[in-house]
């Protein structure tokens, strides 16, 4: 992700590091070889981690990402957008040195479907990166998001059309009537003990649930994600919802690291950093249950 004050999440695309960029820190060393034989190529999780070494044994809340090393030209050509967009923030990437640093990725898994997009509950569908079809392994591998989106999302599509209901059944005459929920116009400013609590979620989530977790931290965020109480609202609204999703999603991510006793991928515990063949499974949570695996 760059780091720039200016620049909100933009994500600059691995491909810069397949082309032939390396990462520097602070003081302009490049570090990658001493992590990983493959260096730059190495998979994500482990630069993503060396990284976050980096940073913390120099003091710098970045490294740098250094494409001078290539022709200017070839640069440009490669990767048009990510020129064009850094050049708004007066930063060349063909002569400048970038810096960035790891940002919070999407979860892996999700929603569990079977090769139709379907889920355990009847109506429901789930395609692309919200759904667990089996397309990604430990690790997210970023062109497979398309494979989800394009190849599951129209299979889910053909599957909803199969499985309409008729014109005459009680779920389609249902469908004619907006609950309350969806009709009320929700609110126009988010209530400032909601924007405090998700703040709260993303910091404990960045800090203690991120690319390097430990059981202790884990079993921390666990407890205060399940204590969290919020006043029940006056009526519904896309604020209150959305927090009710977050707090949730991250429930779900911690309780899943904290069951998984081994490091696998993305998922790194330096209490337990090695890779266990029996842990070599999906992680399921169901409500009301605890986490099993599969």
């Amino acid at each position: 992700c760059l780091y720039h004050p200016q620049a909100k999440s933009f994500l600059l695309s691995e491909a810069l590091r397949g082309e032939g960029g390396v990462l520097r820190n602070i003081d302009l060393e490049r570090f990658m070889p001493q992590h990983h034989e493959a260096a730059e190529l190495a998979p994500r999780d482990v630069v993503s981690r060396s990284i976050v070494q980096e940073m913390a044994r120099t003091g710098a809340e970045f490294v740098y990402l250094d494409m001078t090393g290539l022709k200017p030209e070839r640069v440009r050509k490669r990767f048009p957008r990510i020129y064009e967009t850094c050049l708004a923030y007066n930063l060349d990437i063909s002569e400048d040195l970038m810096p960035v640093r790891p940002a919070a990725h999407y979860s892996m898994g999700g929603v569990a479907t079977n090769l139709e997009g379907q889920t355990s509950l009847p109506g429901l569908y789930a395609a692309g990166e919200v759904a667990c079809s089996g397309v990604h392994g430990a690790n997210r591998l970023a062109s497979n998001s398309l494979l989800e989106g394009l190849v599951f999302g129209a299979r889910a599509g053909r599957a909803m059309l199969r499985d309409l209901p008729s014109a005459d059944s009680p779920r389609r005459r249902k469908r004619g009537h907006r609950s309350d929920a969806a009709s009320a116009p929700g609110e126009q400013s988010v209530p400032a003990d909601l924007t405090e609590q998700v703040e709260a979620v993303r910091l404990s989530m960045w800090q203690h649930v991120g690319i390097i977790r430990q059981g202790p931290s884990l079993r921390s965020v666990v407890e205060e994600l399940t204590s969290f109480e919020v006043l029940p609202a006056a009526k519904p609204s896309r604020a209150r919802y959305e927090f009710d999703n977050i707090q949730t999603v991250a429930e779900i991510i911690a309780r899943c690291a904290l069951a998984r006793e081994e490091s696998r991928g993305a998922h790194y515990r330096t209490d337990y950093p090695i890779s266990v063949d029996d842990w070599r499974k999906h992680s399921r949570l169901e409500r009301g249950s605890e986490v099993t695996f599969h």
